[in-house]
């Protein structure tokens, strides 16, 4: 699992990146960063990151460095479909606050397509209407197969590294057989 646990640092960085060169309104160093940010998933996800390549930026007022999304948990899997899939629980990017004192914020579905290591799913965290605080998963995975959020296959391991922020979701999922 350190290989795919390599990948999401290098995955949740390079997403940081592209949100501060964004900021910094070089177009084409901010072009260069959304490639390879896709390129690390397949072609149908692109654009659940929220984060797409453009023609041109608005000028920015506040130029922020973003911090990237911290990884909290890393589970593996045996899919019918994929094989071997891992899930990896994250917070996301901040320019403000350090992603490691936060809760979850996405589930990064990870597998092998063509000996490469590829994001192949986003989990969204479910949001309370009353609150805006974490009540679970939403209930799909955004994945053209269909991930089934309820059932990704045989449950292998779980390595676990730091203990999320206790937001009433994020420890209750951390501390899981999943």
């Amino acid at each position: 699992m350190e290989k795919v646990r390599r990948f999401i640092g290098q995955f949740l960085q390079t997403e940081a990146d592209c949100w501060t060169k964004l900021d910094l309104n070089d177009l084409d160093d901010y072009n260069k960063s959304v490639t390879a940010l896709y390129a690390m998933a397949i072609t149908d996800l692109d654009e659940g990151f929220g984060i797409l390549i453009e023609d041109e930026l608005d000028q920015e007022e506040y130029q922020q460095k973003y911090m990237a999304g911290h990884l909290f948990k890393l589970s593996s899997y045996k899919n019918s479909v994929y094989g071997n899939i891992w899930i990896a629980y994250a917070s996301g990017k901040s320019p403000r606050r350090d992603p490691k004192k936060g809760g979850f914020w996405r589930g990064y579905v990870i597998s092998t397509i063509d000996d490469q290591l590829k994001i192949i799913g986003l989990m969204s965290v479910a949001l309370s209407e009353m609150d805006m605080e974490p009540v679970g998963w939403d209930k799909s995975v955004y994945n053209p197969a269909d991930l089934n959020i309820n059932n990704f296959g045989e449950f292998i391991a779980t390595e676990r590294y730091d203990e999320p922020k206790d937001d009433g979701f994020s420890v209750q999922d951390y501390l899981k057989a999943k």
